[in-house]
């Protein structure tokens, strides 16, 4: 197969990204815009329970867009690629702390809990959602401004290496999905906590609503990302596939494969966290404001 039959690549040697797969990321993209339109017209949810959950939705949903935006390679723009890689990263881990203090005003809100431990829940996440959020953004400030730069030749272009704060391409990615994928040059810690402390709380509160009502959609959510994560741990790059061992769709979907079957996990729960709240709304334990 010719290059020009492949479509256009960025380097020698990237596979040709997969339609099917870019469809698969539009679509979830598209999924969240949908869940927060429901959000937005068919819940009565204001203030911060309205922002909190907004803004995981909106962070979902762009990092799905520079997914599928990554299938179009150069043609939009290295600088380009290079933002939207580093707000995709960013935008994602500051946004996931913050459904940790929605799940605890909703479970206030729902009665769930008492509205003393509600009001209490609810300041101590906000309170680490703030710090978190603020550790980020000072990480990545200090990256940008004050890191030295990488040593190691993996953290480089050619000759020049790059500084700690800056964005490069995804090797592996791109060798196996074709997809243009910037990821740190410098590797960032603990920007997955957030989404891990989001899915452990909505777990606990989840059997705590399944006591309360049926069907518990925030559980079977919570339960439905637990599993999509498990099943989505990327695989190591397929070093088989310059010795023509593996197939190219054998080499590209066992990347695409996991990391499309998390992001509609993580859409799923979203929704099962709208659908949580708007039969919360319509019950008779419906609070107006966690407050005393």
């Amino acid at each position: 197969m010719s290059d020009g039959d492949r479509g256009p690549v960025l380097l020698s040697g990237a596979a040709a990204p997969s339609k099917i797969a870019t469809a698969g990321y539009w679509t979830v993209a598209l999924g969240h815009v949908l869940v927060l339109r429901i959000h937005v017209l068919a819940t009565g949810a204001e203030a911060m329970l309205f922002a909190t959950l907004a803004l995981v939705e909106v962070a979902l949903a762009l990092e799905a867009a520079v997914y599928a935006v990554g299938s179009l390679g150069t043609r939009i723009g290295l600088p380009i690629l290079t933002f939207l890689g580093r707000v995709r990263l960013l935008g994602a881990a500051m946004a996931w702390p913050w459904l940790l203090v929605w799940v605890s005003e909703l479970g206030c809100r729902c009665n769930v809990v008492s509205l003393d431990h509600g009001i209490g829940l609810v300041h101590v996440t906000l309170i680490l959602a703030v710090l978190l959020t603020m550790f980020y953004l000072w990480a990545e400030v200090q990256l940008v401004m004050f890191a030295t730069p990488a040593a190691s030749s993996s953290d480089s272009v050619g000759c020049l290496p790059l500084p700690g704060g800056q964005f490069r391409l995804d090797k592996a990615d791109l060798e196996e999905t074709g997809r243009a994928v910037f990821i740190p040059a410098q590797a960032r810690r603990g920007l997955y906590a957030g989404a891990g402390l989001a899915l452990l709380a909505h777990l606990v509160f989840g059997v705590a609503f399944a006591f309360h009502s049926f069907p518990p959609w925030l559980l079977l959510g919570a339960l439905v990302a637990m599993l999509g994560r498990s099943f989505g741990q990327l695989p190591p790059m397929a070093k088989g596939r310059e010795k023509g061992s593996l197939m190219d769709s054998t080499v590209l979907w066992r990347r695409e494969g996991p990391r499309l079957v998390v992001r509609l996990a993580e859409l799923l729960w979203i929704w099962c966290c709208v659908l949580e709240l708007q039969r919360c709304e319509v019950s008779g334990d419906w609070l107006s404001a966690c407050a005393a």
